[in-house]
C-alpha cells in the first residue's frame, strides 16, 4: 500500500482559521457576559420587584394610617366642637338663669331708690345694689373670659375724649378712696396734660381695664396713697401710645406669687379669695384687652409695699365729636313724654313685667301687655303700637319667631316695620347679632338699666316720629 503525501499547508488557509476560531472564542465570551449580564438584570429585577411590593405595602399601611388618623382627628375635632358648643351653651344658658332672677333685683332696687326712704333703708338698699352689681360682675366676667378664649372679644373704634373719660372714672372712686381715708393723687402727663384730648378707642373696655385697676388697688390698700399717672406719647412709627399707671402702698405681692398673677381662675394668694372675694379673672380680662388694643398690662409689686400696675394702648388721634345734646336723660324724657305713646311689652315674667311697668310709670305711655309670643302678633296686627319691647324666652312663640311672624305681616301688608327691641337676659355677643340679623332693631340686656332703656326707647321712637310727620 502506497501512502499518500500530506496535502501542502497553505499559510492563508492557516489565518483564516485562527481568526474564525477568534471570532468563536470570542462569540463565546460575549454569549457567557451576555448570560451574567442577564443573570444579574434577572436578580436586580427581581429585587427591584420585591422593593416594588414593599413600597406599594408600605404605602398602603402608610394610606390607611393617615385615613385612621384623619378619621380620629375629624372625630376629636367633632368632639372638641361638640364640647365647645356645649360649654357655650351651658354659660348662654346660667348667663339667661342669674341675669332674670338679676333684674327684678336691681331693677326693684331702682325703683324702691326712687321713693322716700329713711336713713337706715337708704344704707340696706346700698348694700343690696352693691351686691347684685358685684354678681352682675362676675357674670360679666365669665363671658368676656369665654369670648376672649374663642377670640370672639369685639372691639369699637370710637372717637373719645381721653381726659374726660379718666377724670369720670377717678371721680367714681374718690367716694370709695376718701371713705377708706386714703389720699388720691392724680397727674396728667405728655399729651394730656392740655386736657381736651381726643383719640379712637373702645371707650367701655378702656374703662374696665381702668376700673378694674382702681377697684384692685381700694381693695388691697388699707393705708397710704393710690396715685393714677396718665399720659400720652408719640411714638418713633408716629402712633400714640396711652399709658395708665396705677400705684398703691397695700398689701403687694411676693415674687413667688407674682408670676400666678394674669393666670384664668387663679388668685395670687388663696387668702385673697377669703379675704376680699372675687373670680381672679379682672387682670386676665383686662390683660387681654390691652393686648388687643395693641399694648400689655404689666405689674411690679414687692410684698408689704404696695404695687405698680401699668397698662397701655396703641391709639390714634381722632376729631372732637361735638355733642348734639348735652343731657342724653333730659332729651330722652323729653321723647317719651312728647305724646301718648303706644308700647307693647312682650313678657312672660311677672317680676320682670313689674319692673318695666315702674321703670315708665313716669311717662304717660299706653302700655299693651302680653305674655306670650302669639298675643304679641296678635297685639300687633290690631293695635298698632308705636314701639315693641320683646322678650325672648316665651312659652308657645318665642320672642325671636314672633318677631319674624310679625315682618311677614307687615310686608304683606305694605307697613312700615314698627321698632322691635329685644329685652332679654340673654346677652351673649352671638345672640346679640342673631337678634338683629333676624329682624329686631336693638337690644336692651337684663338687668335693664332704666338709662338704657330709657335711651334706645327714645332712638326708636324718635324715628317713629319722624316717619309719621312725613307726608
Amino acid at each position: 500500500m502506497t501512502l499518500l503525501p500530506d496535502p501542502p499547508s497553505y499559510p492563508e488557509q492557516d489565518r483564516d482559521d485562527l481568526r474564525v476560531r477568534a471570532l468563536l472564542d470570542q462569540l463565546d465570551a460575549e454569549r457567557d457576559r451576555a448570560q451574567q449580564l442577564e443573570a444579574r438584570l434577572e436578580k436586580k429585577s427581581l429585587a427591584l420587584s420585591q422593593a416594588n411590593a414593599s413600597l406599594v405595602a408600605l404605602a398602603r399601611q402608610v394610606d390607611r394610617m393617615v385615613r385612621e388618623r384623619t378619621e380620629d382627628l375629624a372625630r376629636d375635632r367633632a368632639a372638641a366642637e361638640a364640647e365647645n358648643a356645649a360649654k357655650t351653651q351651658f354659660l348662654a344658658t346660667m348667663s339667661h338663669e342669674i341675669r332674670t332672677p338679676l333684674n327684678g333685683v336691681l331693677g326693684m332696687a331702682a325703683v324702691l331708690a326712687d321713693t322716700p326712704l329713711a336713713k337706715e333703708q337708704e344704707q340696706v338698699l346700698d348694700i343690696l345694689r352693691d351686691s347684685g352689681r358685684l354678681l352682675l360682675n362676675i357674670v360679666d366676667d365669665i363671658l368676656d373670659l369665654t369670648k376672649i378664649e374663642e377670640g370672639k372679644l369685639e372691639l369699637e373704634q370710637l372717637p373719645t375724649d381721653i381726659s374726660a373719660l379718666i377724670d369720670g372714672i377717678c371721680r367714681q372712686f374718690e367716694p370709695r378712696i376718701s371713705a377708706k381715708g386714703l389720699r388720691f393723687n392724680q397727674c396728667r402727663e405728655g399729651g394730656l396734660s392740655i386736657g381736651g384730648v381726643w383719640v379712637s378707642l373702645d371707650p367701655t373696655r378702656f374703662q374696665q381695664v381702668l376700673t378694674n385697676l382702681l377697684s384692685n388697688a381700694v381693695k388691697f390698700t388699707s393705708q397710704g396713697e393710690i396715685s393714677l399717672n396718665a399720659h400720652l406719647q408719640v411714638e418713633p412709627d408716629e402712633t400714640l401710645l396711652l399709658s395708665v399707671a396705677v400705684r398703691d402702698t397695700g398689701t403687694g405681692i411676693s415674687a413667688a406669687n407674682l408670676g400666678r398673677l394674669f393666670q384664668p381662675y387663679v388668685q395670687a394668694d388663696a387668702s385673697v379669695h377669703r379675704s376680699h372675694g372675687g373670680t381672679g379673672l379682672g387682670l386676665v380680662i383686662a390683660r387681654q384687652i390691652c393686648q388687643r388694643m395693641g399694648g400689655d398690662l404689666t405689674c411690679e409689686s414687692i410684698a408689704g409695699q404696695g404695687s405698680l400696675f401699668r397698662a397701655t394702648f396703641r391709639v390714634s388721634r381722632a376729631e372732637a365729636v361735638v355733642a348734639e345734646r348735652e343731657d342724653a336723660a333730659q332729651m330722652d324724657s323729653a321723647v317719651l313724654s312728647s305724646r301718648r305713646w303706644r308700647i307693647l311689652v312682650a313678657e312672660d315674667n311677672r317680676t320682670n313685667r313689674m319692673v318695666l311697668h315702674h321703670m315708665l310709670k313716669a311717662y304717660d305711655l299706653e302700655l299693651i301687655w302680653a305674655e306670650q309670643g302669639e298675643e304679641a302678633v296678635a297685639a300687633c296686627l290690631n293695635r298698632r303700637p308705636d314701639l315693641v319691647l320683646m322678650d325672648v324666652n316665651m312659652p308657645v312663640l318665642d320672642g325671636v319667631s314672633a318677631t319674624a311672624r310679625i315682618r311677614e305681616l307687615e310686608q304683606a301688608e305694605g307697613r312700615s316695620p314698627v321698632p322691635i327691641i329685644a329685652v332679654s337676659a340673654n346677652a351673649m355677643v352671638h345672640q346679640v347679632r342673631s337678634y338683629l340679623e333676624r329682624g329686631m332693631s336693638d337690644h336692651v340686656a337684663k338687668p335693664v338699666r332704666k338709662t338704657r332703656l330709657l335711651h334706645v326707647m327714645s332712638e326708636a321712637l324718635l324715628g317713629q316720629g319722624e316717619r309719621s310727620s312725613q307726608p
